[in-house]
């Protein structure tokens, strides 16, 4: 049959094939009363019948109903009822099908604008992506439908200014732009009744509405103007009125380039560029900007005739973190203007030709392009360096590495690192190899009996300067957490056995798990044999003080079950717990003796951190327990690695908090069987007090995945706004009037960098070290919760205390996704600047920290000490139906 079409396809033109092809275009939204009509515009529908072949269905998941309809002609209208709204929460699909078949969806030129709308005080959009999304955009603002009426806008240089009607106070409000899919506050400055703005650096291009925002509500702003031109030092704002609706254009400022020309200078450290332009105004500074990280770098230029200058850049400047760069003009004036220099026509830059300059042993590529917004922009390419694993057999490796050419005076290695230590050795290899890995000394670098050797590729110099160190990747990954490719097993001179194990990273990079078994230890003979009531229960290598170590304290009081416990030895936890018989130095001869044994194995995290061997199938039949997934945290914001699909031996049960929970996230989103889910609650709930009076303040953030180096550390607004918020010297009179302590708890990844010599700016903000308190004390001993997307909060609002998030980079920090709304799962004001956390700060303590106590059913199904009770009752169930 696709033979047939194929030759179809040959035989018949395109023009009178796409006579035969269905399209469905949307066309425009249209608000009604009692519903939302989508109208799309149907293209060769050669059907009479069409509306008894048609079925329209929206599904978020949870819930799913059949939309109305009409067709008329080649126009269909969808509607959207009151139910729809009430019964949907996030993002919903719309899909229309024909006879069975799903049409994809295409969107008319110049709609993206027109696709917003708003129902009953909340924010939609359609987008089109093959299908139709109902988008329910910045869930945590309602937006009134009736408008304030200003009486006068006056602007000046980087200053916008609103009054509204003598007598009616604006303190509470500020002025705001809503865009498409964001909102950008502008902080207010002005008094009475007149809003003043100076504070534009959020602002972006693009057409925004003009809004008053008090916390949460915002309201649109009424204002008959003919055309405002606000000019600030990045843009352009254009006022207009259509119909009562005030909003803007907003643009760069431009300026076009007659030419742009580069030369190297003649140490090859700096690029001089030249460029010249239209305009009689004269340029003071050219700004190279990352266009990652929005990092910028100033140069002062020098005139040397009427519209043309030279400025010296280093090339460390441009190719760093070999990103592209666009450029930006600073005017020299009292009232400096930004510029976008604008390129017309590629023809007139010079440098055009790719040139290869040699920087620090590498051979790179640099050149000036148009961008797509026509601005001038700068790229910078590394020298190719392709590397690949081909093959594992066994315990060898075949691979292959090209691009030496590339660097001067350097050789090709793979380097085998310690993932904890960073302790490696290199091994010189030729552009194609083939290792056996039974020959090297991996046991050399080992910083404990189990870890992980990292494996590179690198370029090094003949002097040992590492130039080029890149991951390598495996042809035929199939990544799993609990698989593996090769193995090999020896023993050292002392008589411990060490086995080492090839597997690979989420992303397919090669990588070698090791663990080590001493000598003392006596592995049965049959290690098949597994003891149902002997429960290993287990957190992070290093910690007991979470869900884990809750719930092996209940199964040692409340149950027969002969429960243990497992931490290093050099954690500080481990100090506070180890008289305990059953609590098990991680890697000891005891661990070891109870994980051959333990039928039943119980963590916060993967099954990793309580075996002191490899999770596999074949290693002392660990395929033979039961695997109990605990939860480090209720989910439901960040996407996590814990699909079933990263196991080859998935958790045979899964615990949770709530419906939602088990059906949206665990179930729909990680891939579990409803008997595989238990919604049971987290054992570290049923220690929380409720009602309990303290005064401090606790501030304990989360991580950032993509801060993974000191220097991107210390430059990251991470750092920064953190670092800010504790010098804040508005916050600290705050807290000292206030007798209000406020203690910084930071990641444990980021303890390193805060300390009590960064917190010395007051008596009133404390440095808590890792370990010296657990984290549910913590919570217990503290009034004020401040956090941005840590799931500790939900501990906090269990406990009816207050909550606010610092959410300063929300979009980054959920770039790959949410798996809930957020207005689901954060219960609390959100600030998203540090003059709003300190408002909020302020505000709270002045409530002598109340909670509002709002609805959290959607969270906790139970809100009782009784979790322990069910997780027990769980794993029994679970054992006995594994029996059968």
């Amino acid at each position: 049959m696709n033979s047939i079409l194929n030759t179809l396809k040959t035989i018949i033109p395109r023009s009178m094939r796409e006579r035969f092809i269905r399209k469905v275009t949307l066309q425009d939204i249209t608000i009604n009363k009692n519903y939302v009509e989508i109208n799309l515009a149907l293209k060769n529908f050669y059907n009479f019948n069409l509306n008894d072949k048609m079925k329209i269905k929206l599904s978020n998941g949870e819930y799913t109903e059949s939309l109305g309809y009409t067709v008329d002609k080649n126009m269909l209208s969808i509607q959207l009822t009151d139910s729809v709204f009430k019964n949907t929460a996030g993002n919903s699909s719309i899909k229309v099908s024909v006879d069975g078949k799903n049409m994809i969806i295409d969107s008319d030129a110049g709609i993206d604008s027109q696709t917003s709308f708003f129902k009953d005080g909340k924010y939609y959009n359609i987008l089109v992506n093959g299908t139709l999304i109902l988008e329910h955009l910045l869930a945590e603002y309602t937006f009134n439908s009736s408008y304030i009426e200003a009486s006068a806008m006056d602007v000046s240089y980087e200053r916008l200014s609103v009054a509204f009607n003598s007598g009616q106070s604006m303190d509470n409000y500020s002025l705001a732009l809503l865009y498409p899919n964001k909102i950008v506050e502008l902080p207010n400055e002005g008094s009475g009744a007149r809003i003043t703005a100076s504070d534009f650096s959020n602002v972006t291009m693009g057409r925004a509405t003009l809004y008053l925002v008090n916390g949460y509500e915002m309201t649109p702003v009424k204002l008959n103007v003919q055309e405002v031109n606000l000019t600030t030092q990045n843009h352009n704002l254009e006022f207009l009125n259509d119909g009562g609706e005030l909003y803007t254009f907003i643009e760069n400022h431009e300026i076009e380039l007659f030419s742009a020309d580069a030369e190297i200078t003649g140490n090859e450290d700096s690029v001089r560029i030249y460029m010249s332009y239209s305009d009689s105004i004269e340029i003071e500074y050219l700004v190279v900007a990352d266009t990652i990280s929005g990092e910028e770098e100033q140069f002062s230029v020098e005139a040397y005739a009427p519209g043309k200058f030279k400025a010296e850049v280093p090339v460390s400047t441009l190719v760093n973190n070999f990103t592209r760069k666009k450029f930006k003009l600073i005017t020299a004036s009292d009232e400096p203007i930004t510029m976008q220099p604008n390129v017309n026509y590629p023809a007139i830059l010079g440098f055009s030709e790719r040139l290869v300059i040699n920087h620090e042993n590498q051979n790179i590529k640099i050149w000036f392009y148009k961008r797509r917004d026509n601005a001038l922009g700068f790229k910078v390419t590394r020298p190719s360096m392709k590397r690949q694993i081909t093959w594992i057999e066994n315990f060898s490796l075949e691979g292959f590495i090209e691009g030496k050419e590339n660097f001067t005076d350097c050789e090709s290695y793979l380097i085998f690192e310690d993932r904890y230590s960073k302790e490696y050795f290199t091994l010189l290899v030729d552009e194609k190899f083939n290792i056996d890995l039974t020959l090297l000394d991996l046991n050399s670098i080992k910083s404990k009996n189990k870890t992980i050797l990292d494996i590179f590729v690198a370029m090094i110099h003949r002097d040992g300067k590492i130039i080029r160190k890149e991951k390598i990747k495996y042809k035929f990954s199939d990544y799993k957490k609990d698989n593996y490719y090769g193995s090999f097993s020896e023993y050292d001179t002392d008589g411990n056995a060490h086995y080492h194990l090839i597997t690979t990273t989420p992303f397919d990079n090669l990588k070698i798990e090791s663990f080590s078994i001493p000598k003392e230890v006596v592995i049965p003979d049959e290690t098949n044999v597994k003891d149902f009531n002997t429960w290993l229960v287990g957190e992070r290598y290093d910690t007991a003080q979470d869900n884990g170590y809750a719930f092996y304290k209940y199964l040692r009081e409340n149950t027969n079950v002969n429960a243990y416990y497992t931490i290093e030895s050099n954690a500080p936890d481990y100090g506070k717990i180890k008289s305990d018989p059953h609590v098990l130095a991680f890697g000891s001869p005891e661990h070891f003796e109870i994980s051959f044994k333990a039928g039943v194995l119980l963590g916060t995290h993967d099954l990793e951190n309580l075996l002191p061997y490899k999770p596999a199938r074949g290693f002392f039949n660990y395929e033979d327990t039961v695997k109990v997934f605990l939860q480090h945290g209720v989910l439901g914001r960040k996407r996590v690695e814990y699909h079933k699909k990263y196991y080859d031996l998935p958790f045979d049960l899964f615990i949770v908090s709530s419906e939602p929970e088990k059906y949206d996230v665990v179930m729909r989103k990680l891939g579990y069987e409803d008997e595989d889910v238990a919604i049971t609650g987290l054992a570290r709930f049923d220690s929380l007090p409720r009602d309990n009076k303290t005064k401090d303040i606790l501030l304990m953030p989360t991580w950032r995945d993509w801060i993974n180096t000191d220097e991107a550390f210390l430059t990251s607004k991470y750092f920064h706004n953190y670092n800010g918020l504790i010098h804040n010297e508005r916050l600290i009179k705050i807290l000292e009037d206030n007798d209000v302590q406020l203690n910084f708890y930071p990641h444990y990844r980021a303890q390193m960098y805060f300390n009590d010599e960064i917190l010395n700016p007051s008596s009133n903000i404390n440095f808590i070290q890792l370990g010296t308190r657990t984290v549910q004390e913590l919570l217990i001993d503290h009034s004020l919760l401040i956090t941005d997307y840590s799931s500790v909060s939900f501990d906090f609002t269990l406990m009816d205390k207050p909550v606010i998030y610092y959410h300063f980079d929300v979009r980054k920090f959920f770039r790959q996704g949410k798996l809930r709304p957020l207005y689901q799962t954060f219960i609390g004001e959100i600030a998203r600047t540090e003059d709003d956390l300190v408002d909020l700060i302020e505000q709270q303590i002045k409530l002598n920290f109340q909670s509002e106590q709002p609805d959290i059913s959607g969270i906790f199904k139970y809100q009782d000490h009784r979790n322990s009770e069910r997780i027990y009752n769980s794993v029994i169930d679970k054992i006995d139906s594994t029996e059968e």
